[in-house]
């Protein structure tokens, strides 16, 4: 069952959302139009499986193009949902602005179809607070506070009233690719997005910061399962001064972390700014395959000149990331988008890589005597074995004695050959030096 929450602005539909699918989801805040774009999100609804669809608030007065870009992303929804819970905020009372949402509703209805609407007077923290929601012609409707997470045994019993058939559940294990796009304000994130899936899903437009939810989107590539994460533009710490920024930034990392391929876009104009590297390096920390898209790449001259030097500077920035795919794009033109699925899919395996230990070993025994490390106070750090303790990003461990005195170039000089002898170009790896435990010390 798919449930739209429909409404005016700042009536609390996104705090309701994230009462539904039981975790904070959506950014929600006093200042009216905070979400922009439309979240899909599964849910298990005490028991009850749901799929919730917050949208952006609907403003029929205002002839402002970014409101009617949000207007659109309302009747997406509406058309792809089964229920639609109509939010008003009953410490207002039944505005105008309601009651030209309910003149939208039954003006769409007309274009996709009916949909059984549930009018949810949300805020009603106090029993004193009752209003009369009828005029808007879908029934008394029902009280909650989201924010206090009261009154939801009454929209259980609403949601249990619908008899939907259960969607099938897939039997396929494969997981999903998680790919996080980030970067600057304005490169054209979204727009990327849009062409990759084939259709205004998300709102674009010349205006930096339009995004500010992540929007999770299923999409699927040659027959691979991907999610499609849009986050918020990323400007530098000290220039976020909005509250609604700062969480969005915030929100967009909570996501990184959460994917597998993080890709970095970059208008090719001004590419690997102070903030790119930035970005780049924090991604590089959580251990996520990075890939550079070189966006607007059809409205410069020298593309490839550009695509080179930004290969050369990565190499200086990222000296423990070798290999960072640095591709050329454009969202506007739809060039260059299969590159970025196909090296994410190479990456993603050999991030996914476990060495065999003895192949591992004999690695190791020809590369330490190779190079041996250096003595101490006449005295030989001796190395003894490697083992992989992870993957995603690959880890290893070597056990040596007296570790602590191992310098950091010979630790390099380990990751450096890793990488080369084993393909590991493009995917983070770790490395960590162990102290082999004394059997002689209790």
């Amino acid at each position: 069952m798919k449930i739209a929450l429909i409404g005016r602005p700042n009536v609390g539909k996104s705090t309701l959302f994230n009462r539904l699918v039981g975790k904070r989801n959506a950014i929600v805040g006093d200042m009216p139009g905070i979400t922009r774009d439309r979240k899909v999100v599964d849910a298990d609804f005490f028991g009850i499986r749901i799929q919730v669809i917050d949208t952006p608030g609907i403003d029929t007065f205002s002839k402002d193009e970014l409101a009617k870009s949000m207007n659109l992303q309302s009747f997406a929804a509406l058309s792809e949902s089964d229920v639609v819970f109509f939010v008003v905020d009953a410490i207002e009372g039944v505005t105008e602005y309601d009651k030209s949402v309910a003149t939208w509703l039954r003006k769409s209805f007309k274009q996709c179809g009916n949909r059984s609407v549930v009018v949810i007077k949300n805020k009603c923290e106090k029993p004193s607070t009752q209003i009369d929601v009828t005029r808007l012609g879908f029934g008394e409707g029902i009280a909650i506070s989201a924010e206090h997470n009261l009154g939801f045994d009454g929209l259980l019993n609403a949601i249990s009233d619908f008899d939907f058939p259960e969607e099938e559940v897939s039997n396929e294990k494969e997981i999903p690719l998680k790919v996080a796009i980030v970067g600057r304000p304005n490169v054209g994130k979204s727009t990327l997005i849009n062409a990759i899936i084939g259709e205004n899903r998300l709102l674009t437009g010349d205006k930096a910061g339009i995004t500010r939810d992540s929007i999770t989107l299923n999409w699927n590539y040659r027959g691979r399962k991907i999610f499609l994460i849009d986050t918020a533009g990323q400007r530098k710490k000290s220039k976020v001064q909005e509250k609604i920024e700062n969480v969005s930034v915030s929100d967009a990392w909570r996501y990184v972390k959460q994917s597998h391929i993080v890709v970095l876009v970059m208008d090719i104009r001004h590419p690997l700014e102070k903030q790119d590297i930035t970005i780049a390096r924090k991604a590089f920390d959580e251990g996520k395959i990075i890939i550079f898209a070189l966006n607007k790449s059809d409205i410069v001259s020298n593309a490839e000149e550009i695509q080179k030097d930004v290969e050369r500077r990565a190499k200086y920035e990222f000296s423990q990331l070798l290999g960072v795919p640095c591709l050329l794009v454009s969202a506007k033109e739809k060039l260059g988008l299969a590159r970025i699925f196909n090296k994410a899919f190479e990456l993603y395996d050999k991030w996914n890589i476990r060495i065999p230990t003895s192949a591992l070993n004999k690695w190791f025994q020809w590369t330490v005597e190779k190079n041996h490390p250096p003595l101490v106070n006449g005295m030989p750090i001796k190395l003894k074995y490697i083992s992989q303790t992870n993957t995603r990003p690959p880890t290893f461990a070597v056990f040596a004695n007296r570790s602590e005195h191992l310098p950091a170039s010979y630790e390099k000089y380990l990751l450096n050959n890793l990488r080369k002898s084993f393909d590991f170009d493009g995917v983070p790896l770790r490395i960590f030096i162990r102290q082999r435990k004394n059997p002689y010390v209790e």
